[in-house]
């Protein structure tokens, strides 16, 4: 009998169990993931694509290239394509990031093989009209004008180029002058070049039968013939500078302080990952204590540890008023310095585990959300036992750790300032 007033047992201690995926490779040379579950009546497809930004022969066709596939193919208009998705309570998203792209299609499954022909037609048939083209470089060049008065805008723009030098795609950001040379003949040529014929890992989870596998694969284009894209050769670490963007009319500053660091596939990362929460990473954590609720100089501030294929960035991040901000930026030093010097407490060190412990564990509830941590595995080259392990890795941290992730990994820093 369930005793409604009796509460559950409270634990900490768990473990994250992923429930395994079937894998095989198609007959078009992509390989394809699967995590059924019956008890929805709804599916994802997402076809992931290695090919990203930094293929790109510039940085105006990388950032438009998402945009513009699904605004018209050689069979369907932009309005066609968004009403084939609609009328089946389906939605279809494209998003390119530094290293890859991702097709992700959300659908009911019982239309499952109606979705496939427009999905594929987007993929493999966009034309890239003039009349989208045009439309998309005009409101480009409204919200550039627009955010280019935003002091965050700016200091983004300013920490990419820092981070990777202003000669290299990731450390651009796109402007008026990219926006002009924007060409649907660099569109077309780069599309056919990179998704045409191309193998790619397909992620598909939800209320998923054989039969629906076997329609996507009569579908997809042969790839075993596909000229592999050069790999982009990524930029090296720059040494630290300190840059200051002036803006007389700005009402408040925007406050970087970063660097590049590692990804999850680091031997430190989790020691590191309980270091930024105590610093920065959650909203109990001593940035957000001292310069927020004491001190009252900004609304939010944190620090944050950003992984990508290659390696990662570390920042804090505040919007301040500018009168205050060299006393913001002495307060930070200050709990920089308090984080190198003195162990943390154990009273605080346990509050962080069980919020990062509880994120984690919130984090895998529905089948969209384990198969996000099948991908993470695959595409990020982490360990198959990494989420397995993590709660113990997490547990196991101690405050001397933390100290020499503080010690080692907190120093050396880039400071962007706008306003």
């Amino acid at each position: 009998m369930l005793h409604r007033n009796i509460p559950p047992v409270f634990t900490t201690d768990f473990k994250v169990s992923l429930e395994p995926i079937q894998k095989e490779t198609l007959r078009n040379n992509s390989t394809i993931h699967v995590l059924k579950s019956q008890t929805i009546e709804v599916f994802r497809l997402e076809l992931i694509y290695p090919i990203g930004l930094l293929n790109a022969p510039d940085l105006q066709t990388g950032h438009f290239i998402s945009r513009l596939m699904a605004l018209g193919t050689h069979n369907r208009t932009a309005l066609k394509i968004a009403e084939d998705f609609e009328k089946l309570g389906g939605f279809f998203d494209i998003s390119l990031g530094n290293f890859k792209t991702t097709f992700t299609l959300h659908g009911m499954s019982k239309y499952f093989e109606k979705y496939l022909p427009v999905l594929l037609d987007v993929i493999y048939n966009s034309s890239f009209p003039q009349s989208e083209i045009d439309i998309q470089k005009k409101q480009a060049e409204q919200s550039y004008l627009i955010n280019a008065k935003k002091t965050a805008f700016i200091a983004n723009r300013e920490f990419r180029s820092v981070l990777y030098g202003a000669d290299y795609l990731m450390g651009q950001t796109l402007g008026l002058e990219h926006i002009e040379l924007l060409n649907r003949k660099g569109l077309c040529d780069f599309h056919n070049a990179a998704f045409t014929s191309a193998p790619f890992e397909i992620y598909l989870c939800g209320n998923i039968t054989k039969n629906h596998i076997g329609s996507l694969e009569e579908l997809l284009v042969d790839a075993s013939n596909y000229n592999k894209l050069a790999t982009p050769v990524f930029p090296v670490k720059k040494k630290p500078k300190n840059r200051t963007v002036d803006l007389e009319d700005a009402v408040q500053s925007t406050l970087i302080i970063g660097k590049r660091l590692f990804n999850r596939t680091h031997p430190d990362f989790h020691k590191f990952l309980v270091t930024n929460t105590v610093f920065g990473g959650y909203f109990g954590s001593r940035l957000m204590k001292n310069i927020r609720e004491e001190k009252g100089l900004t609304y939010g501030i944190s620090s944050s540890l950003v992984s990508n294929l290659t390696d990662g960035v570390f920042s804090i991040k505040a919007d301040l008023n500018k009168e205050k901000l060299n006393e913001a930026i002495a307060e930070i030093e200050k709990e920089l310095t308090r984080l190198q010097m003195e162990e943390v407490a154990d009273t605080e060190l346990i509050t962080v585990k069980n919020y990062i412990k509880g994120s984690i564990l919130s984090s895998t509830n529905t089948v969209f959300d384990i198969m996000d941590k099948h991908k993470a595995i695959a595409t990020e080259g982490l360990p198959a036992d990494f989420y397995a392990t993590l709660s113990d890795k997490i547990e196991a941290v101690t405050p001397s750790d933390i100290l020499a992730m503080a010690n080692v990994h907190l120093r050396d820093f880039s400071t962007i300032i706008a306003g």
